[in-house]
């Protein structure tokens, strides 16, 4: 029962996207599954893509971060969907935060995450509710 109700808050976290005035450029490819992951780096969204503690755990599915521009599963343990998203940036790299609806195990939370990525966008450290911040880096896209 209680994985039943799991799948159920994912699929409704999967469909409550982020209102965007930008059309997605995934919704064009022939695979439009609204609850599929499509982990594509964007210009003005450059935290968006794979991420992994070191690029060992690129391989390692369980340990891949995947990251879109409106929402998130972490380490498949952890789901979440951004509602508001703020830009900064400096000399260090760009920053994004984001009030966010998480899932993780069957618990609904409301957490703020915090991304900041390096100039050369292959390093980002991500925080979630002022915690212990974790760095990351780029996996390659697969093909």
């Amino acid at each position: 029962m209680r994985a039943l109700v799991c799948i159920a808050l994912l699929a409704l976290a999967g469909a409550c996207e982020a209102p965007s005035d930008k059309s997605d450029p995934a919704a064009e490819r022939p695979n439009n599954d609204s609850n599929a992951f499509r982990a594509d780096a964007t210009q003005d969204r450059s935290y968006a893509g794979e991420w992994a503690r070191n690029s060992d755990g690129c391989n390692n599915q369980h340990e891949v971060w995947t990251i879109e521009e409106n929402r998130m599963g972490m380490k498949r343990e952890r789901f979440c969907v951004f509602e508001r998203i703020f830009t900064s940036g400096d000399d260090a790299g760009q920053g994004w935060s984001a009030s966010a609806r998480c899932l993780a195990d069957g618990r609904q939370s409301h957490d703020f995450v915090f991304f900041r990525v390096n100039p050369n966008k292959q390093q980002m450290r991500v925080t979630i509710n002022d915690s212990e911040s974790v760095d990351l880096v780029r996996c390659p896209m697969r093909t």
